[in-house]
């Protein structure tokens, strides 16, 4: 339900295994192919001269450093605003409020907000004393037009998925037509070894 740009992500993941995978061919041609080793050393050889000659063609006027240094050190600052950049871009929609509007009425005007948290007690409720949940987590995305829910709920060992997701939906449809709000829900199941080794005691 979040904002991250998952297409983009699996390309990016895709040139940079290649990348690698073409690094990693590069190196182990390098150590078992002595032709292969000796071409490359002849051409590390010629890049590497071909760069002192630019740096030294290219010094600043009364310095001995080149101004490649500077575009070096300035694209290199580029490269690392934009990881941080995408960092930032990643998982976004997550939201806060599950409900707040403005209601501009003449004689009480004022704005409602409700948490998380009372739906989280809402869906408690509607699904009762079941002994096949162990937790439940609600997180809320910002979605247009309205709100978007997403239920984490964890079960115990050998509950059905099936039944206990449309429990769980229709617990929160009825939590949404309590609140008057109609946006999408996502009902997320995960099963781990806190499933496995919970006391069956642990109810909600």
């Amino acid at each position: 339900m979040n904002q991250t740009p998952r297409l983009l992500n699996r390309i990016l993941l895709i040139l940079i295994g290649f990348l690698l995978l073409l690094c990693g061919a590069h190196l182990m041609l390098t150590a078992l192919a002595a032709d292969y080793a000796q071409r490359w050393q002849v051409i590390a050889s010629g890049a590497g001269a071909w760069f002192g000659n630019l740096l030294t063609t290219n010094t600043l006027p009364g310095q001995k450093d080149s101004w490649v240094w500077i575009v070096i050190s300035a694209f290199l600052i580029c490269i690392i605003l934009v990881m941080l950049w995408w960092i930032t871009v990643q998982g976004r929609g997550r939201g806060g409020d599950y409900v707040s509007k403005y209601f501009a009425d003449e004689n009480t005007p004022g704005r409602i907000e409700i948490s998380p948290n009372a739906v989280d007690q809402m869906l408690r409720h509607f699904l009762g004393k079941r002994s096949d949940i162990i937790s439940i987590n609600i997180s809320v995305w910002n979605l247009l037009p309205e709100a978007g829910l997403r239920v984490k709920v964890q079960p115990r060992k050998g509950t059905a998925p099936g039944p206990l997701g449309r429990d769980v939906a229709r617990a929160a449809r009825l939590a949404q037509d309590a609140l008057g709000v109609s946006g999408p829900v996502l009902v997320y199941v995960v099963v781990g070894t806190r499933s496995r080794f919970a006391r069956t005691e642990r109810v909600i």
